[in-house]
């Protein structure tokens, strides 16, 4: 606890950081070296900072794109002479072969995590909850113990296999339904009646995963302590967005027909939005204006709103998000999308070639999630009808086109042109894992 008190420097410093977003301020000087102020107001110096970079890296992609916005309202212009369209074979989105390869390399699945993805929430877990994950070859309980430490054990007591925890709640105590074999939060074997009836050696705790929190987010990886490196440049970019101060407004998760990666792609152009959703958000956005970049392996990506053409000509004051949609790609499948006033964070979790789990979360903030019939208009909008009617049943038709096998590649434009590095990542992947890489696809 900091004993700062309204008339120190450092309360004084808070003050200036406070004011880093405010939305009429100009630039506030700052320490550049943190250290000599006390821990808290140098972790609110530092959330600033963090949230100050992310809105330079916003304003700077907007910028880019009205740039290249003609006069009038014709569309926006491809910015750079086409190259040849980039093909991906069916095979990829059609062999069993290479799905393993691919599920191997990035996905984990009984006992291996794979690399990063968002699991849940943080605000989904207070101290005491207990809350189970059910993942393609994995079944998980995630917990958050009275150290407010973020803990993952298998979902299945050691005894006879039965399923612990079968809906969120709040415990003290895993206790199996069947003989009453009990658990503490971290996995750890407390009671098991009648002992005497088993050996010694065959007492054992849960299995435990690897599981941290970042960014108001739980993940789930075999490299989980390094999240922060693994999310390189979007690290900054996901503090800013302060999910920590969001909770769950609604989730969904829906089993749909189609291979991971047609999600991922769906969401990595603007090129569809005048068509697939002409009936539904076409008309907030401008047609096919969206600037992506490559963060190391993961995506970075602002589509331009129609607003953006009458947004004054200095935007340092400006509501960025009023303007234009950010949203990311989290390698290798957690899409995650930053509306005008709440988030979506979509985790991807493939359970064949041709079927993928969909997961939806929609956090709202903290302070605003009692503004019920605002929240279901937007919910009705974007999930009941953007995602479920439009792009996930476009993808759905893709796989049937391909399975048809018709066509032997899919090919993909410069207002597709995320594409090529997502792809590149997927190829980087299989070849560092122990698995096969792919031949011929």
């Amino acid at each position: 606890m900091c004993a700062c008190s309204a008339d120190t420097p450092c309360a004084a410093i808070a003050r200036l950081c406070a004011r880093l977003t405010s939305r009429n301020s100009r630039t506030v000087a700052l320490p550049s070296e943190p250290r000599s102020l006390s821990p808290c107001i140098r972790d609110s110096y530092l959330v600033h900072k963090m949230k100050s970079m992310q809105r330079a890296t916003h304003l700077r992609l907007i910028e880019r794109l009205r740039a290249d916005l003609p006069a009038g309202g014709a569309p926006a212009p491809v910015a750079r002479e086409a190259r040849p369209a980039f093909r991906v074979a069916a095979a990829r989105y059609l062999d069993a072969g290479h799905h393993a390869r691919e599920r191997a390399a990035m996905f984990g699945g009984r006992g291996a995590g794979g690399l990063p993805r968002v699991i849940a929430a943080s605000s989904a877990l207070a101290a005491g909850a207990c809350l189970p994950v059910d993942l393609p070859g994995l079944s998980l309980i995630v917990t958050r113990g009275a150290d407010g430490v973020v803990r993952a054990v298998a979902n299945a007591c050691r005894h006879r296999g039965t399923r612990l925890v079968d809906a969120p709640c709040q415990a003290k105590a895993l206790v199996c339904p069947y003989h009453g074999w009990t658990y503490d939060l971290a996995g750890a074997l407390l009671h098991v009646p009648h002992a005497e009836a088993f050996a010694p050696g065959d007492s054992c705790s849960l299995p435990a995963l690897p599981v941290s929190e970042r960014a108001g987010l739980i993940w789930l990886g075999d490299d989980i302590a390094g999240i922060a490196g693994y999310l390189g440049g979007l690290d900054a970019d996901l503090a800013a967005l302060e999910l920590d101060r969001h909770v769950v407004w609604r989730s969904r998760r829906v089993t749909r027909r189609c291979n991971w990666k047609l999600i991922v792609e769906a969401f990595l152009d603007a090129y569809h939005i005048r068509t697939l959703h002409r009936d539904s958000i076409y008309r907030f956005f401008l047609d096919a204006a969206s600037i992506m970049e490559s963060v190391g392996r993961h995506i970075r990506a602002v589509t331009a709103r129609r607003t953006l053409r009458e947004a004054p000509v200095e935007l340092g004051g400006s509501d960025l998000r009023a303007l234009s949609t950010p949203s990311y790609v989290v390698f290798p499948a957690t899409v995650i999308i930053v509306h005008p006033d709440w988030v979506s964070v979509i985790p991807l979790h493939p359970r064949s070639v041709d079927e993928t789990d969909f997961d939806h979360l929609m956090l709202v903030p903290a302070a605003r999630a009692g503004d019920t019939p605002h929240w279901e208009k937007n919910w009705s909008l974007i999930e009941e009808t953007v995602f479920q009617r439009e792009d996930l049943w476009v993808c759905e038709q893709a796989q049937r086109g391909l399975a048809a096998g018709m066509v032997d590649e899919l090919m993909f434009g410069e207002l597709e042109s995320a594409v090529r590095p997502f792809h590149a990542a997927i190829d980087d992947a299989l070849a560092r894992s122990p698995a096969a890489p792919p031949t011929g696809a």
